[in-house]
């Protein structure tokens, strides 16, 4: 069952994808749109394959459940978001006060508000994960 939403989802974000490429072709959105529509049609596509793989390929249904259920690559992945957070913060951090030094005081803003949201979102889970556990 699962996988039949997976399915069907895939095929949704090619469908709309296709309407937003048409949409521009018409002249109704401009060329953001367009390239929108052509990543969501590619991505429909490749994750369409990718269901119709797992659905006829006993080998491969096999590999992708033993990946997906492994505890060292669960591990591994909370491990690799919590280093992206980390670096995420200390770039941008390091970038907010280049940019003020720079002068690029328009862009500022987004950088240090990067900052502050993870920081938040930080806080906000650990007291929710901490309630939790």
């Amino acid at each position: 069952m699962k996988s039949n939403k997976r399915m069907i989802a895939s095929i949704v974000w090619i469908v709309v994808g296709i309407i937003l490429f048409s949409c521009n072709l018409a002249g109704i959105l401009d060329d953001y749109w367009s390239g929108m529509g052509t990543a969501l049609i590619v991505v429909g596509v490749l994750q369409l394959i990718r269901h119709i793989k797992y659905r006829t390929n006993e080998a491969y249904r096999e590999a992708v459940d033993v990946e997906v259920n492994d505890e060292r690559n669960k591990y591994l992945a909370m491990k690799a978001w919590s280093w992206a957070g980390y670096w995420f913060v200390m770039i941008a951090a390091v970038g907010s006060i280049v940019l003020k030094i720079l002068g690029h005081d328009e862009l500022v803003p987004m950088a240090a508000g990067g900052v502050c949201l993870v920081m938040m979102l930080y806080w906000l889970s650990y007291l929710h994960l901490k309630k939790k556990y």
